[in-house]
C-alpha cells in the first residue's frame, strides 16, 4: 500500500446522491420512493450525472482544490458501495482514487474545507468542521460560494 501525502489545499467534498448523481430522478423513473429504491441491487449503477456536475468538478480541480466524493451507503443494500465506486469511476474518472464512503460525514475535513450536500441533516453532515453548502440543484450558484473572485 502506498502512503499518500496530500498538499495543504482547500478540499471540496461532494456528496454523490443528489449532488453529482441523480438518484431521485432514477427512483422516479422506476416509480419508486427513494427510500425503497436505495435497497434495490443495481440502483446505484445507472444513475445520470446531475447537470453541470462534471464541469463543476473539473473547474474545482482547475482552481487548485482537491475534490473528493463523500458518500454514505444504505445499510439495507450491501451492493451499494461497489455500485457507487463503479458509477463514479465511469462518470467522474478524476475522482477514481478520491472516493470516501463513510457513515459519518462529520468525521471528515478541516475548517478550511467545503462539503456540498443536498441533505446535510443526514449522515452527521451538519457537523462537518468546514463550510457546508446545501446543494439545491444549481452548480453555478454552488461554485460561486466556493470559488470567490480575488
Amino acid at each position: 500500500m502506498v502512503i499518500r501525502h496530500y498538499p495543504d489545499k482547500v478540499r471540496v467534498y461532494v456528496d454523490m446522491d443528489g449532488v453529482i448523481a441523480d438518484f431521485e430522478g432514477a427512483a422516479r423513473a422506476h416509480a419508486m420512493e427513494p427510500s425503497h429504491f436505495k435497497r434495490v441491487a443495481g440502483a446505484f449503477l445507472d444513475l445520470d450525472p446531475i447537470p453541470g456536475a462534471a464541469e463543476a468538478v473539473a473547474a474545482l480541480d482547475t482552481a487548485g482544490h482537491l475534490v473528493f466524493a463523500l458518500t454514505k451507503i444504505p445499510r439495507s443494500n450491501p451492493h451499494a458501495a461497489t455500485e457507487k465506486l463503479l458509477w463514479a469511476r465511469r462518470h467522474f474518472p478524476s475522482l477514481d482514487d478520491r472516493i470516501i464512503i463513510t457513515p459519518d460525514k462529520g468525521a471528515v475535513g478541516t475548517e478550511q474545507d467545503f462539503l456540498v450536500d443536498d441533505h446535510p441533516e443526514w449522515a452527521n453532515a451538519s457537523n462537518f468542521p468546514g463550510t457546508v453548502i446545501v446543494f439545491t440543484g444549481d452548480w453555478e450558484q454552488t461554485m460561486r460560494q466556493i470559488i470567490r473572485p480575488a
